[in-house]
């Protein structure tokens, strides 16, 4: 997968507002490389802006988690990026470590994941089943109605099903028994799912808003038309 980048071409100044008066390409190949080294700087502190303010490219918000958690999307993306110039004409906004521009791609362009039972233990872990049931088992447990079959206090009978609090299902409730017990009761089924697809919404973080491309265009066509003058 190719990493995830924002080009910066010099030899299309289709959106110059100075297009007819100047010509970019008068520029030297060092002149060149600093401005495109500057321009990067720019679309960097843009990107990092974009995360700190959970906002897209295009100024919107940022679709929610599928968990509707609150947690900040994408919050260590807005570390390790670096500008990287390919020849004289270009230059690529990406990131340092392959592993976290792949992560960064993915949710710039909402790419759904594919997993397996054995890729979710690999990245997540296997949990420790024997440990007492986490919080948010007992609140799900909960939420789904889970009851408990107690014996009747005085005389003979049936025993009944009464609901059980989130601490009583903490401390009698191993992380194994909760998880099968909710399995259960959501898809009737003792083994879960070996397969799944993670859907990624579209949060396009890095590159240039329309507003930032006229700002560093025009930065463009103002050096070139200095080193005209300077001629």
């Amino acid at each position: 997968m190719a990493d995830p980048d924002l080009r910066i071409d010099t030899d299309k100044p289709s959106r110059l507002k100075l297009a007819e008066q100047i010509d970019v390409l008068t520029m030297s190949s060092a002149q060149s490389r600093k401005l495109l080294k500057k321009i990067g700087t720019g679309v960097r502190k843009d990107a990092r802006g974009n995360v700190k303010a959970q906002r897209t490219v295009t100024g919107g918000p940022m679709p929610p988690r599928a968990d509707k958690k609150k947690r900040r999307m994408m919050r260590k993306m807005s570390k390790g990026m670096v500008t990287r110039l390919i020849g004289e004409r270009n230059a690529v906004v990406t990131w340092k470590n392959g592993g976290q521009a792949k992560v960064a791609d993915r949710h710039h362009r909402g790419v759904d994941e594919n997993f397996t039972a054995r890729k979710a233990a690999k990245v997540y872990g296997t949990p420790n089943y024997g440990k007492p049931a986490t919080p948010a088992q007992a609140k799900s447990l909960n939420q789904e109605g889970y009851r408990r079959r107690t014996a009747r206090k005085r005389g003979k009978g049936k025993a009944v099903l009464k609901r059980v609090s989130q601490k009583w299902i903490r401390e009698n409730m191993t992380v194994g028994q909760a998880g099968l017990v909710l399995r259960l009761m959501r898809t009737d089924t003792r083994k879960g799912k070996q397969q799944w697809t993670i859907k990624v919404p579209e949060r396009p973080i890095l590159g240039a808003s329309p507003e930032s491309a006229d700002i560093y265009l025009t930065a463009m066509a103002q050096e070139a038309l200095q080193q005209i003058k300077r001629k």
